[in-house]
């Protein structure tokens, strides 16, 4: 169940093409929840929800697809600046209450909640990646080179503040305090700074939702 035990992991893959044959010189989304049995989830892109929604009394389960999310970059546009990326999540409706929050595929859910029978405690959101991304040639491409944007339709204050990968494990993303329910929708972009080798880059970036 994704309700329990803690922690909670989702998966995304990441895949960078650059198709070259040569190198070139809202308001914030947090809102309360009833207090209740000890229970964590977390939904990065697909997940499963019962009855709809949570707030007509769905419960979340497993689900087991990692998403990806690409860019494909001309040899023309190497090295020009930051390209779009997206993702083959379809998402685009709140778990919470069915609400239209994200517009894929350039956007990504990610959401959850932090349940306890009391009131004290805070759980948190953090995302591992490794340094590079890598081609079968074992090119590298850093991890740092993708960003993202944060928000949802509606929202004037993100809920998972903007960022950029650091490529280190549990990198800090957010702090959700006890019987919250949050989720954003994360927009990524490649930097697309400098040239690299030619190939497919691929990495995955694991994001965990913990508790004590």
């Amino acid at each position: 169940m994704n309700t329990a035990p803690f922690p909670k992991l989702r998966q995304l893959a990441w895949l960078l093409a650059a198709w070259v044959s040569w190198l070139p010189a809202a308001n914030a989304y947090l809102v309360a929840i009833t207090p209740g049995n000890r229970t964590i989830y977390l939904q990065v892109g697909a997940g499963t929800m019962s009855r709809g929604s949570f707030t007509n009394g769905g419960t979340p389960s497993d689900n087991a697809t990692i998403n990806s999310v690409s860019v494909t970059v001309p040899a023309a546009a190497l090295g020009t600046g930051s390209l779009p990326m997206t993702s083959n999540s379809t998402v685009a409706n709140s778990p919470y209450d069915g609400y239209a929050f994200c517009s894929p595929p350039g956007q990504v859910y990610v959401g959850g909640f932090y349940r306890i029978p009391g009131s004290t405690g805070t759980a948190s959101l953090t995302v591992t990646t490794p340094a590079n991304l890598l081609n079968a040639a074992a090119d590298q491409i850093p991890f740092s080179a993708i960003t993202w944007a944060s928000g949802g339709n509606g929202d004037t204050t993100a809920t998972i503040p903007a960022g950029q990968f650091a490529g280190v494990p549990a990198q800090p993303l957010l702090s959700i305090p006890a019987n919250r329910w949050f989720e954003s929708c994360l927009t990524f972009s490649f930097s697309n700074a400098r040239g690299y080798a030619a190939g497919t880059f691929n990495g995955r970036a694991t994001y965990t939702l913990t508790a004590p």
